[in-house]
């Protein structure tokens, strides 16, 4: 990924916004996250390959699942607390294998983050982590997806007194 041009500017200006939302409103660090999902493939070819100078041809071996892969929303609050990952797996159904401890994995065709697996993350991660029901105003940093910026999202955060800060495109 390349950044804007303008990226200084507005780099400072999102920052100037999220310090100003942070002194305005008085938020608690645990109340302060940051998410943002990232692909993760289960099988990626190295980059770096050993091999004389002039060689043709070059063999590379895989397992032979280069374009699986799965997608992981991560977050973290600004005291350092790691929020469960939710895993997004590309298939219908969910698997019949146990599963590990401390992950919240769901289904979706494609594998990737929807409109509705977001309301889902909002009330199974955002929504329950430590300190939720004590403290009222909080702030989520979320990258540009559109399935984030919807005005029934926004709604949505926003009945979850949280207010939404964005980061600018090509900045996440």
């Amino acid at each position: 990924q390349h950044l804007p041009s303008d990226f200084p500017k507005k780099f400072i200006a999102f920052q100037q916004y999220v310090i100003g939302l942070h002194k305005g409103h008085d938020y608690l660090l645990s109340q302060m996250g940051n998410a943002d999902e990232t692909p993760v493939s289960f099988d990626e070819p190295s980059n770096n390959i050993v091999e004389e100078i002039g060689t043709k041809s070059v063999i590379i071996k895989t397992l032979g699942n280069e374009k699986m892969c799965i997608t992981v929303m991560l977050a973290v609050l600004a005291d350092g607390i790691k929020l469960p990952p939710y895993v997004i797996l590309k298939r219908k159904t969910m698997l019949k294998d146990q599963l590990p401890t401390g992950i919240i994995v769901r289904c979706q065709n494609q594998g990737w983050m929807s409109t509705d697996l977001m309301k889902d993350w909002l009330n199974i991660v955002w929504n329950r982590r430590p300190g939720v029901l004590v403290h009222e105003r909080r702030m989520l940093v979320l990258g540009t997806f559109k399935g984030y910026l919807t005005s029934a999202m926004k709604n949505i955060i926003g009945k979850m007194n949280s207010t939404l800060a964005v980061v600018p495109g090509g900045m996440s």
